[in-house]
């Protein structure tokens, strides 16, 4: 917009405008990006303007599908002191890429803590905002994704801003652009399996070792390659050599390829016979053939005839079970609990193992995930019990049975200690039964007259329940005769 402040004459003015090249007949066309003054003795012409910067404008890195590869960038973005009121968005432009990378890789913006978007890369966009602050990117690799080794994704995350009084940015002709550069280049073969303490065994298992792993979708040549490790501050490289290794390289194990195949392993030895790695603690660093960092870990002191390992591999959580050199490796829960990992952090591995459709050992795993049962002994259905009813005492005194008794009864006992007291209830008297000098002979079928040697007595049962009587007299034998 034109200020024009004309404080003498205003033909004179005019004329100097024109001569000076200032003055544009086409008041309805600005720049943008203009931004001049001109001042004359008491004449001031000015115009407005429209800017804003962009910090850390530039993201080159690797980046691979192993957990916690994700990559995070930070850019702040600023307007210019004394500029126009302004809007802005985010937008992406991919530029030309040999892979679609770009579209498996995911990403996270936020404003000032606040997220704008979360998805893929190559969709990254914002919707419009007046707020200035700080855009945080955190850039990650889905552990499922494959892709060859060296694979490029370029892209531009476009910030465009605008005047604040209009909506739409093609009708303002006031705008300012910033760029974020972005470039990824796929790192997928990493560091596997280190083994820095042997304890003798079968061969490799008798020598020091590290092993690669394959996480791309496609074979990878190691040749030229570099292996280093850390003695206090200086690093020591050891470059790949496809056989004959001395000391001071690395060759594959057992003349094996330089060539890593997809998804595959590839186990490298020193040459010489030298021990190269710290028993109490290293850190180990893989390099390709332009000496490009690829990966690198620090491992503490390891037992003897243990092995660190990623698991799952290529993309896992380091820990040190026994050696697994050239196949897959393998963990319990108990060797991720001795490596200090929480339950939060075992569920992330199960998980990673779960896209790699394996397991932990599974003697470790039913033994831990099942809980134990306790053993309940089996209930058996009571025993019912034969009820015993007692009749209540009778007043009636008992009556010996009729009926002829096949074997003689023993007489009973009374033992004279035991007394028995009738109910407290009531006390019930029962007169002593008259005695009956008649004797009945029973004699059995079986048995003759002759077999009798003299009369049986018998003498009626006694009642239990009643207190003892005295014992009649016995008849003299006149008085039987």
């Amino acid at each position: 917009m034109l200020n024009l402040k004309l404080q003498r004459n205003k033909i004179l003015i005019t004329i100097l405008l024109f001569g000076m090249g200032i003055f544009n007949l086409n008041i309805g066309v600005t720049n943008a990006y203009f931004s001049h003054t001109e001042s004359l003795t008491g004449n001031t012409f000015s115009t407005g303007f429209l800017n804003f910067t962009l910090t850390n404008n530039n993201l080159d890195k690797l980046i691979g599908p192993e957990a916690r590869g994700e990559i995070s960038h930070a850019s702040v973005v600023m307007g210019e002191g004394g500029s126009l009121p302004m809007q802005y968005t985010l937008s992406n432009t991919i530029l030309n890429n040999d892979s679609d990378l770009c579209s498996k890789l995911t990403v996270e913006a936020k404003l000032n803590g606040v997220s704008k978007y979360t998805g893929a890369l190559s969709g990254l966009a914002s919707s419009v905002t007046t707020e200035f602050g700080t855009w945080e990117f955190l850039f990650d690799m889905p552990p499922n994704v494959s892709v060859p080794n060296g694979a490029q994704c370029n892209e531009n995350a476009l910030f465009s801003a605008w005047r604040a009084d209009i909506v739409n940015q093609i009708d303002s002709s006031w705008h300012d652009e910033e760029t974020l550069s972005i470039s990824f280049t796929a790192r997928m073969v990493v560091l596997n399996e280190i083994y820095a303490r042997p304890d003798g065994g079968v061969a490799p298992q008798d020598r020091e070792y590290i092993e690669l792993y394959n996480n791309g979708d496609t074979p990878v040549d190691t040749l030229g390659w570099q292996i280093s490790e850390i003695a206090g501050t200086t690093e020591t490289f050891y470059p790949v050599v496809a056989s004959g290794a001395v000391s001071g390289e690395m060759m594959p194990y057992d003349g094996a390829s330089t060539i890593i195949p997809a998804g595959g392993f590839l186990v490298l030895e020193f040459g010489g016979s030298a021990s190269h790695l710290n028993d109490t603690g290293d850190t180990v660093k893989l390099y390709d053939g332009a000496t490009i960092l690829l990966d690198s870990h620090v491992y503490p002191g390891v037992a003897a005839g243990k092995a660190v390992v990623r698991f799952p591999d290529g993309i896992g959580f380091w820990v040190d079970p026994e050696p697994t050199p050239g196949t897959e490796n393998m963990v319990s829960l108990e060797d991720l609990r001795m490596a200090g990992f929480d339950e939060a952090m075992i569920a992330q591995v199960l998980e990673l193992a779960a896209l790699k459709n394996i397991t932990l050992l599974s003697d470790e795993v039913v033994e831990e995930v099942i809980p134990e049962v306790p053993v309940v002994p089996e209930i058996l259905p009571p025993v019912e019990e034969e009820e015993i009813i007692v009749p209540p005492p009778s007043d009636d005194p008992i009556v010996p049975d009729s009926e002829p008794i096949s074997e003689p009864t023993p007489e009973p006992v009374i033992d004279p200690e035991i007394i028995l007291e009738p109910p407290e209830e009531e006390s019930v008297i029962i007169e002593p039964e008259p005695v009956i000098n008649e004797t009945e002979i029973i004699i059995k079928p079986e048995q003759t007259v002759e077999s009798i040697a003299e009369p049986e007595l018998v003498i009626p049962e006694p009642d239990l329940m009643s207190p003892p009587q005295a014992e009649p007299a016995l008849a003299s034998e006149e008085e039987i005769l």
